[in-house]
């Protein structure tokens, strides 16, 4: 669920900022990588227009917002979407770009809880936001360096390599999954790296550019006469009898306003409030951490990363990588804190990381690094419903580029009484703990716990 620590998160000794130091490039920036590409949007709606009344406020202008909103306005609902920061400053600009069939469970576990049936929805809903997105891309016209690029999923121990054929096998009947068990003595075709004991390819996994992928859905939904307000956090709702009403605080002038809306749907994931204690309960923020190196030679790009794929590990400590669109730098992702919010000092165990598994790197120099917030939850599960008339989608456990555009989208569909099949994510049981308030206290023993299995090979 989570990545390695980095210990000593408030203090950084001499020695680790002067080698910290040493890892920049001169030009380096404490920013998205992908922020460097974004194009630009029409010029969306000021603070000084916010309407007093809409048909559906959106909060949260990500992938979920964003996907559910263009459908909304398309349906014919006047629609407002807000958000705390800029539009897309959250993990939706933030993340790798790495496109899965996103369901952690499988279906052996699943069908413990739920049923084979319902199991099998679950995972089969997965397997149709990964086919989704792409053809949702496709129909939009949005350029954002898509494609269909295979992962390669390597295995940390022999013992786990071993357990890959059962991997493949628990699948619902009926939901093949297009992948190969590719043995240790042919991974260099895929990875150029020993520190993996064979691994699986996963033919149909894809990528994207995070940021231009966010700037097109963004352009569709102020193109289609949504509005899109950004640094305007809503900071109370409350129901009325004919619907909501949302005092949201323009973050320039500190002016407050007040919005009614018919239906209001809640779309902040990984930056949840305690606007709604009742959805915050259930999801837990955690740092995501990502660095870009400087520009690698064609030829080591080629030998390191053949053919442009995506990679994770079988690792419960995960970490996630790609080349970058133009294939000149390697993207390298991990959870390496759990309450840093500085960039920078996560690029000394991230480096470590990358070196870890190209020790050709060692010299290799970071000219980005930056942060994000994904949500887990309790089950690893990604939900969606509605909570006392609130609609929400969130808890995308780390895989949200498909799911949660998958999500908004279906969300949205409810709303307009167009969703004919109930999605499988609203159907589960979206339990909360009753140790967990505000402060996820639970995850320093977890992470203890799952490096003494990683180094156990289990």
């Amino acid at each position: 669920m989570c990545g390695p620590v980095f210990r000593h998160n408030k203090l950084m000794s001499q020695a680790q900022k002067n080698t910290a130091k040493q890892l920049l490039t001169d030009d380096f920036k404490p920013l998205p990588y992908w922020w460097e590409n974004i194009p630009t949007a029409p010029n969306p709606a000021s603070m000084d227009s916010l309407p007093a009344n809409v048909d559906v406020l959106v909060i949260g202008a990500g992938y979920t917002g964003l996907c559910a909103a263009l459908e909304l306005v398309r349906g014919g609902r006047n629609t407002l979407v807000v958000d705390a920061e800029q539009p897309g400053h959250g993990c939706s600009t933030r993340n790798g770009g790495q496109i899965s069939s996103s369901i952690k469970p499988g279906f052996a576990e699943l069908s413990a809880q739920y049923g084979p049936a319902l199991a099998a929805q679950v995972i089969g809903d997965g397997h149709e936001a990964l086919r989704w997105i792409g053809d949702f891309i496709e129909r939009e016209k949005i350029d954002c360096d898509y494609r269909r690029c295979g992962r390669f999923y390597g295995a940390h121990s022999s013992r786990v390599y071993e357990s890959f054929a059962t991997k493949l096998a628990d699948q619902p009947p009926g939901v093949t999954i297009n992948a190969d068990i590719i043995p240790q003595a042919e991974q260099s075709s895929y990875i150029g790296s020993d520190s993996y004991h064979g691994g699986i390819l996963y033919k149909d996994h894809s990528c994207l550019d995070p940021g231009r992928y966010h700037a097109g859905l963004l352009n569709r939904v102020l193109s289609a006469g949504g509005s899109v307000i950004g640094q305007c956090p809503v900071k109370a709702l409350h129901r009325t009898t004919r619907g909501f009403k949302a005092t949201v605080v323009n973050k320039i002038t500190g002016v407050q306003q007040q919005i009614s809306a018919r239906q209001v749907v809640l779309a902040t994931n990984g930056y949840s409030t305690n606007l709604v204690p009742w959805l915050r309960r259930r999801v837990i923020p955690i740092g995501s951490y990502i660095i870009a190196t400087e520009e690698l030679p064609e030829a080591q790009m080629k030998r390191l990363i053949p053919d442009q794929r995506v990679v994770t590990d079988s690792k419960k400590l995960v970490v996630y990588y790609r080349p970058s669109p133009d294939n000149k730098r390697i993207v390298f992702g991990a959870r390496v804190s759990i309450t840093e919010s500085d960039p920078v000092k996560a690029v000394v165990p991230l480096h470590r990381e990358l070196t870890a598994r190209f020790p050709e790197l060692q010299d290799t120099r970071v000219s980005h690094s930056w942060m994000g917030f994904v949500a887990y939850t309790f089950d690893s599960m990604p939900h969606m419903g509605n909570h006392n008339g609130i609609y929400y989608s969130l808890g995308y456990c780390g895989s949200g580029v498909s799911l949660s555009s998958f999500s908004g989208t279906r969300l949205a569909r409810q709303i307009l009484g167009s969703e004919t099949n109930p999605p499988a994510f609203e159907q589960t049981e979206f339990n909360d703990r009753f140790y967990y308030r505000e402060k996820p206290w639970f995850l320093a023993p977890s992470i203890t716990w799952y490096r003494m299995c990683d180094a156990l090979g289990l």
